[in-house]
């Protein structure tokens, strides 16, 4: 039931219902049903008309009472023992529901049980093998560090001894580099005194020709006047 006044008067009066009904809200409010009250309720009406039907409401209250539950007894035997054989019926399936319900969250609460039991022990699993493999990366990370600990002198070393043949290369491409130079410079002096010595070469068939090559021809010794001696017969 709503509680907003009413626009009395679209009717043209106040009836036994407008009162029963504020006066119902009241009391469910646990407000006393008075006069200005249920006028205040219903938005208006003469006091003179609401009093004598809020005493009929008063007069009606028992009756609406035991209308209520317990007006039970006063139904028949037969009605009364069918109502009690259905709500025991309703009570017994509510029960078995009730059952049902608690067994079903029972066996959903078990197998949860069991996931989060299998879930911790995987984990278990896991957090063993990440631990392992901890353990694992620690003894390489060691190990290396140890390897490295010998072989950056080692390194060093060979570093320097790199360095030192660079050096040692270098100085041997400018020594042969030196001497290319040297010896490109007494090819080229041999090879100009070679052409100016055959331009200042007499032509064929002059005297100083021909005297020159009676100098270079080797002398005859002179045969001596002694006779050989002859052969004994």
């Amino acid at each position: 039931m709503s509680d907003t006044p009413k626009a009395y008067g679209a009717r043209g009066g106040v009836t036994f219902g407008d009162v029963s009904q504020a006066a119902d809200s009241l009391f469910r409010a646990r407000e006393r049903p008075t006069v200005e009250r249920i006028r205040a309720k219903i938005g208006g009406g003469s006091p003179n008309t609401i009093g004598p039907l809020l005493d009929q409401w008063w007069a009606t209250a028992a009756d609406r009472l035991d209308a209520g539950p317990a007006a039970f007894h006063r139904l028949p035997e037969s009605v009364a023992h069918i109502c009690e054989a259905l709500w025991l019926q309703a009570l017994k399936e509510g029960r078995l529901h009730a059952a049902r319900e608690q067994q079903a969250a029972g066996r959903k609460l078990t197998t949860e049980q069991q996931q989060i039991e299998l879930r911790s022990h995987v984990l278990t699993l896991r957090e063993g093998e990440l631990e392992s493999r901890l353990r694992d990366r620690e003894r390489d990370k060691a190990a290396l560090e140890e390897q490295l600990k010998v072989l950056t002198p080692l390194l060093r070393q060979e570093q320097a001894t790199r360095e030192a043949q660079a050096r040692r290369i270098a100085e041997l491409e400018a020594q042969l580099e030196a001497q290319r130079r040297r010896l490109s410079t007494v090819i080229t002096r041999a090879v100009a005194k070679n052409r100016a010595l055959k331009t200042s070469k007499p032509a064929p068939g002059s005297r100083k020709s021909a005297a020159s090559r009676t100098r270079m021809l080797p002398r005859k010794r002179p045969q001596s006047k002694r006779s050989k001696p002859q052969a004994r017969r």
